[in-house]
């Protein structure tokens, strides 16, 4: 646990089919955020979960996938329980502790998030949220997650291009590949040189010898799965990111990034 536990009072608008939105107040150093379900409101009925600071968008994803997230990574799992952590699980090496990348709420006018509930939940509902948070700081890094769509009408290769340069890029944590089961390979460059290249095969058994539990249908690109944080792709000084997906037949991806950027980047 970190330092702080406390329930967070500000969560307005449960209900089926609307928007809850959380604020959080506390002059603090935010690492997890809890929100626990109830009344019949399951991880499924979450549909899109956005985290603005200063009103613009730095964290998106949905309450399926986080728990597809949680699984990945092996930590307790509970169905009532949807938990935003962004912090790093069992992280080791050299880095700066900025590079954990907790949200610094005392250097931000406002942090909220949004969470979008299915018009299916039942009327008895409730949403109620948790934080755990430390002392403030001067670290003005987070986490951020961005989502795109992409089709992948080839079968063989279909090329992606990534954020890259000091504007776009970021130091990559991880790349999260929700696809439909037919994708066999993964190739990522930066500025020409290969930094991952091997079948979907080769990388799950790379992620299990690290105690990680791949998850059917997503491939993990993850640049810290020995838990050494100094392995993150920083894709701030190269002029391109590129990456090739080889499939076995025609499929589609939906993609998360998650990388450590500069608050001060967000406009």
């Amino acid at each position: 646990m970190s330092a702080f536990l406390d329930q967070q009072i500000d969560l307005q608008n449960v209900r089926p089919g609307a928007t809850a939105i959380l604020k959080l107040s506390y002059n603090a150093t935010y690492d997890k955020i809890h929100f626990n379900l109830g009344g019949g409101l399951t991880k499924a009925m979450i549909k899109r979960i956005e985290g603005k600071a200063n009103g613009t968008t730095f964290f998106v994803d949905d309450g399926t996938r986080v728990g597809l997230r949680d699984a990945y990574q092996g930590v307790f799992l509970d169905p009532a329980i949807l938990s935003l952590d962004f912090t790093e699980v069992n992280s080791r090496g050299g880095a700066p502790a900025q590079y954990l990348a907790s949200i610094p709420r005392n250097l931000l006018q406002s942090l909220t998030f949004e969470v979008a509930i299915d018009g299916s939940a039942p009327n008895t509902i409730t949403l109620t949220a948790d934080a755990e948070y430390r002392d403030p700081t001067p670290n003005t890094f987070i986490l951020r997650r961005k989502d795109f769509n992409v089709a992948l009408p080839l079968v063989g290769e279909n090329d992606l291009i990534l954020p890259a340069d000091v504007q776009a890029g970021g130091l990559i944590k991880r790349i999260w590949l929700h696809h439909g089961g037919n994708v066999t390979k993964a190739e990522l460059r930066t500025n020409g040189a290969p930094r991952i290249r091997a079948t979907t095969g080769t990388i799950g058994y790379t992620q299990k010898r690290n105690r990680l539990v791949p998850q059917t249908n997503v491939l993990v690109l993850d640049f810290l799965a020995d838990g050494n944080l100094m392995n993150m792709l920083n894709t701030q000084g190269v002029n391109e990111a590129f990456l090739r997906l080889t499939c076995s037949a025609a499929d589609s991806v939906t993609a998360y990034i998650d990388y450590i950027d500069d608050i001060r980047k967000l406009k």
